[in-house]
């Protein structure tokens, strides 16, 4: 009986430590600089509070999907390095460009990314001192100098497209920073990220003002490695649907109003 009843605890301990060792474990990227509601603080760490509505997405997933998942903070274009190289299994967030398809997966249906499945819509706004001769004439924004940009970001490309002289930097804050030394004419930005800075920071809301119409409003999702998804498609898909279903709830909608009143 006492055999009997070791090879039964011996059955147990070999299948609880067989799920531990085959926990899935995840390893996500996003920027290191602030992006606001996506992501929170300067730093490569996560922030305890209001960390960002991406993490949010992250820490609800986790639950949803009974998984854990491990936050890497990095530069940008090292995201998307990583992502590429298999390093990270995904990334939050990115726009669709057609040259990123290289880097990792968007969420697809039919062969062409399905925007019912991305994380959130965003959008590009610029922004000039106020009493600048910066205008929009109708069908473009008339700028003679600079555009300041954040550095990989897919604006960047539209307004080369547009034939405007784009200068790259690291962030948005930064960009703004430039202009009012005059090293830059117009800023183009994420809406949100823009409007928090000028909402946050009296002096740049004493100077610099938000033009119409928007430059672009653009979905953005939560990329998958080409690595994780081939071993995990069902998992993949699953991850996708569920940041849907998050995306659509009204207690996350509601989460977002604690970034504008803190």
């Amino acid at each position: 009986m006492k055999s009997l009843c070791l090879s039964f605890i011996a059955v147990i301990l070999c299948i609880s430590f067989g799920r531990i060792a085959n926990a899935i474990d995840l390893k996500i990227a996003c920027e290191n600089k602030q992006d606001f509601p996506t992501v929170m603080g300067n730093s490569n760490k996560i922030l305890k509070k209001n960390p960002g509505m991406g993490v949010e997405v992250i820490y609800r997933l986790e639950k949803k999907l009974n998984i854990t998942i491990q936050i890497k903070r990095f530069p940008w274009k090292r995201c998307l390095a990583e992502m590429q190289k298999g390093n990270v299994d995904g990334l939050f967030t990115a726009s669709y460009k057609e040259k990123r398809k290289k880097c990792g997966r968007y969420p697809e249906i039919n062969g062409q990314v399905d925007p019912s499945r991305r994380f959130t819509s965003s959008s590009y706004a610029l922004y000039r001192l106020k009493g600048s001769d910066v205008k929009y004439d109708g069908k473009n924004f008339i700028v003679k100098g600079k555009v300041g940009a954040p550095r990989g970001y897919s604006i960047v490309d539209d307004l080369k497209k547009k034939g405007l002289i784009v200068d790259e930097s690291p962030n948005t804050l930064n960009d703004f920073r430039k202009l009012i030394r005059g090293r830059v004419q117009a800023v183009a930005a994420l809406e949100m990220t823009g409007d928090y800075y000028l909402m946050v920071n009296q002096d740049l809301n004493e100077k610099i003002e938000k033009m119409q119409p928007l430059i672009v409003e653009k979905p953005y999702y939560f990329m998958l490695s080409h690595q994780f998804y081939n071993k995990k498609k069902v998992l993949a898909e699953q991850i996708w649907d569920t940041i849907a279903d998050i995306r659509r709830d009204p207690g996350f909608q509601k989460l977002l109003k604690n970034y504008f009143h803190n």
